[in-house]
């Protein structure tokens, strides 16, 4: 079945989904705490700096989601712009560098924005885009369904084009890091030289590479199908270890302080020793993960229906909310004790709007006055950079991305 037609089925049965010594299993996510910091958590003293663009759909390559103190925007939070776009089946996760946003529709559409006006400074339509874009100093690196691309960040002319594979309704998405962008794409891990789009390396298991990868201190981590967590080297890709889970693996990897965290679909949290891969901490919750970010105090999971935070040197889970909106939105970042999120949202209806919660106790610090007005009905991101605010969504005929500060 092509593509777009599975898209359309999906959407029609409701059924779209959304494009982290060893301490024992934690207990089931229906006896997570709620808000309010849980007894046995430890101060909250972040150590990861952030990054100040969001070039790839966690942030930086190391996946944490994390942003400076001084670019995280104090709510309560207005409206700059909002910036159409067709289609709808649904948006992406946007990318930000260099004043531009990149997102695309899950369709043909791949576009470019200018961060400060919302102006389109270009569209272009590759067969089938997958996954969010990432943005190298050269190149924007756009899964498609035939060809790995990369776009001129200018212009959005093809610069160069990568491996032809075939790969998956619902894609994980590039990183690039120093030069190199590293592409889960079909049954491979793709390293690819983001200049010339000569491949370097592949890491082959012969099952769907399902998850996004990160990159820290010379490794890359990732998650597959095949149930098992990798660490190969950047530069070769070669195998330091791998790590054997009880699930099949789609969420993001996210690295901080020596501890690698990601999450199985059926719900198992991990935290991994980033050096041997030894389990440091595993927790199951009580529904699929989405995403995972960490700040190297806490560890941030988002699955399809809850956001949690766990202390990350043990596991302890410290708060959760089912304000999440996680079945129809994914994505969070973190700066200045505040995680940006989408809330809301209902199976009938892609009207998830953004929030800002205290990532001490989870509590709501900020949401919109008119939920279901036009101008917040976002589900993908939010992504923050230098004060601003950049989330996608909408309801079925009203896609956008939009700007909030």
């Amino acid at each position: 079945m092509k593509r777009r037609r599975l898209l359309r089925s999906f959407a029609a049965a409701g059924t779209l989904a959304t494009l982290g010594g060893c301490s024992d299993i934690g207990s089931n996510g229906d006896d997570a705490p709620g808000v309010g910091r849980a007894e046995g958590c430890g101060p909250y003293d972040p150590t990861v700096e952030g990054t100040t663009e969001w070039r790839s759909v966690c942030g930086d390559p190391a996946g944490t989601g994390v942003v400076p103190t001084a670019d995280a925007p104090a709510p309560p939070l207005s409206h700059d712009w909002s910036f159409p776009i067709d289609g709808v089946m649904g948006t992406t996760r946007p990318v930000v560098a260099d004043g531009r946003v990149y997102t695309h529709d899950l369709d043909t559409n791949v576009y470019c924005v200018d961060a400060a006006t919302g102006d389109e400074v270009w569209s272009r339509t590759p067969t089938d885009p997958q996954g969010s874009p990432a943005v190298g100093e050269d190149a924007v690196i756009v899964p498609s369904g035939e060809h790995v691309l990369g776009l001129d960040p200018a212009s959005g002319e093809t610069l160069w084009t990568g491996p032809a594979v075939r790969s998956t309704v619902f894609a994980p998405s590039p990183v690039v890091h120093d030069g190199v962008a590293y592409v889960p794409y079909g049954l491979s891990l793709y390293a690819i030289d983001a200049v010339d789009g000569t491949t370097l390396w592949e890491h082959t298991t012969g099952h769907e590479t399902t998850g996004t990868p990160a990159v820290s201190d010379g490794t890359v981590y990732y998650g597959d199908e095949d149930t098992y967590v990798y660490a190969l080297d950047a530069a070769t890709g070669a195998e330091q270890w791998r790590y054997k889970t009880d699930g099949h693996l789609e969420c993001n990897a996210a690295v901080a302080d020596g501890l690698v965290c990601t999450a199985t679909r059926d719900g198992e949290v991990l935290c991994l020793d980033a050096t041997t891969g030894d389990r440091h901490w595993a927790y199951a919750v009580d529904s699929q993960p989405e995403v995972v970010g960490v700040d190297g105090a806490q560890t941030y999971v988002g699955t399809q229906n809850r956001l949690y935070a766990f202390d990350l040197r043990t596991g302890t889970a410290c708060w959760s909310t089912g304000t999440y909106a996680g079945r129809y939105g994914s994505g969070l970042s973190v700066g200045d004790s505040r995680a940006y999120v989408s809330t809301g949202g209902s199976r009938n209806r892609y009207n998830g709007s953004p929030a800002v919660l205290d990532v001490g106790s989870g509590r709501t610090r900020w949401t919109p006055d008119e939920r279901d007005d036009g101008e917040f009905a976002l589900e993908m991101g939010p992504v923050v950079v230098d004060g601003a605010v950049y989330a996608t969504g909408g309801g079925a005929q009203t896609l956008q991305l939009v700007r909030l500060s």
